[in-house]
């Protein structure tokens, strides 16, 4: 029996249309409005270029969604060349029907939908366009067309995307306007950001992250573009290290030229350090340089040093965190104050809390866990990956009783399950786990609920009690 989902009426009757072209085209003008955007999906999807024109051609929305059609398929295949000639054909002329309304062209396809076909919440971060006279019987195009674009770019280059909109928005020069939401650089160089503050307003850009550079200089050179990122919301900085050593006068030079623009975002909330080397031992002073209260904060994958970890709860941007990320933090040996500061401020606002192989120990555990306890809004809380032993998990479990609206709990199985070579010991782990969950629902009725061992020192595979299969390494012994 066929698992396949069943047709709507719109799909069938669009499939059924599609089967004549030349008859598909004919009815255009007689279909209803609405139905439209379900036969330009499948006119795409089934490469009917004829009737792809056409449908584009007399398109009567403001907003044609294409990045949504585009989710499954290479950047510039026919059908997506076939729409874009149609809407260039559309730009260049000077008098436009009456039922012409095309405002926005859409080319992003995460989180978009093909039946976005009206102003929404999806443009709110774009300029507001001035309505033109509904009495005249033609419309002569005044606003450029808003072409909405994520642009991800790499060290060989511009994206085919991005080349091809930069070469159509010189032969139009004042009929299009790039916007870029969501921008992604990895490598970074002097020639693709250069290239990009020439046709892309970044004004516009909310979204940014800059990846994986051997050369931290180009923090220093980025800086003038970072500026120009008026409405910034999340900025993710991941993989920066240092190729040659450099002396400690010129990274802290680069470093203070760059948390100079960061003072000046005004709109930041989201901020995500990842691997971020060449920052360590100034992550206080990029700390520091945000004036904005943070909703999320991710520090990731970092070596914090004494003094950045005892300075990290005092900034004013982690008090109203809603989500707070220190995966593979390790605090092993740092005092658990500043993080049992930093519950205490956060506690009334947080919802997700990850702690995940930060390698904490009973007597840490202790200390934050009065603070935890308040945390009442905490949906997700990941614990993995911390040197915890069975009494200390059994009073872990008693201190988020309170906490009814977690759904997601990802817990270590419990050190006294793991023999003197760190090897799990299946029996054992059955046996603390089990007893564990059953404690658990002595006190709330959990959500998902999960038991995951260390990583495996040879492969870095963590075995999820009850869910996984155990990794051969660990297998053989």
């Amino acid at each position: 029996m066929s698992s396949k989902p069943l047709l709507t009426l719109q799909e069938l009757a669009a499939q059924n249309i599609l089967r004549n072209e030349a008859l598909a085209i004919s009815a255009l003008q007689y279909l209803p409005e609405l139905f439209l955007p379900q036969l330009l999906k499948q006119a795409y999807d089934g490469n009917h270029l004829k009737v792809l024109r056409a449908i584009v051609s007399s398109w009567p929305f403001p907003r044609l969604p294409l990045g949504a059609l585009k989710k499954r398929t290479p950047y510039l295949e026919t059908q997506l060349q076939v729409v874009l000639e149609e809407v260039d054909k559309l730009l260049i002329q000077e008098v436009h029907p009456r039922e012409y309304k095309l405002e926005v062209l859409d080319l992003r396809s995460v989180g978009q939908n093909y039946l976005n076909v009206w102003p929404g919440a999806m443009d709110d971060w774009l300029p507001k366009t001035t309505q033109t006279d509904p009495c005249c019987s033609k419309t002569v195009m005044t606003q450029p067309l808003k072409v909405l674009v994520d642009l991800q770019l790499n060290n060989r280059g511009q994206s085919r995307l991005f080349s091809y909109l930069v070469q159509w928005s010189d032969r139009r020069k004042g009929l299009l306007q790039l916007y870029c939401n969501k921008l992604q650089i990895w490598s970074p160089s002097q020639q693709n950001y250069r290239k990009l503050s020439q046709k892309v307003n970044l004004d516009y850009v909310e979204t940014l992250g800059l990846h994986s550079s051997c050369s931290p200089s180009f923090l220093l050179n980025f800086a003038p573009y970072l500026r120009q990122m008026r409405n910034l919301r999340k900025l993710a900085l991941s993989n920066i290290r240092e190729e040659h050593i450099i002396s400690p006068e010129k990274r802290r030079c680069i470093i203070t030229r760059f948390t100079l623009q960061i003072l000046k975002l005004e709109s930041l909330q989201k901020l995500h350090l990842d691997a971020v080397c060449f920052l360590e031992g100034h992550l206080d002073q990029l700390l520091g340089s945000v004036k904005t209260s943070l909703d999320e904060l991710a520090v990731t994958h970092c070596n914090l040093s004494v003094s950045e970890w005892s300075h990290f709860s005092e900034f004013p941007c982690v008090s109203q965190l809603q989500q707070l990320n220190l995966e593979n933090v390790r605090l092993t040996g740092l005092s658990p104050e500043p993080l049992q500061v930093l519950l205490v401020k956060a506690g009334p606002t947080l919802v997700a809390l990850d702690l995940e192989d930060c390698h904490l120990e009973d007597g840490q555990l202790y200390a934050i866990l009065p603070a935890l306890s308040k945390c009442f809004k905490l949906t997700k809380f990941s614990f993995y990956g911390n040197q915890i032993s069975m009494l200390a998990m059994k009073d872990l479990l008693h201190h988020t009783a309170s906490l009814i609206h977690l759904r997601l709990e990802l817990y270590p199985v419990p050190q006294d399950s793991y023999d003197y070579h760190g090897t799990p010991l299946m029996q054992r782990m059955q046996q603390h786990c089990d007893e564990l969950m059953n404690l658990l629902k002595t006190f709330r009725n959990p959500g998902r609920v999960f038991f995951g061992t260390d990583r495996c020192d040879q492969c870095c595979n963590r075995y999820i009690y009850n869910k996984t299969i155990m990794c051969n390494c660990r297998r053989s012994y």
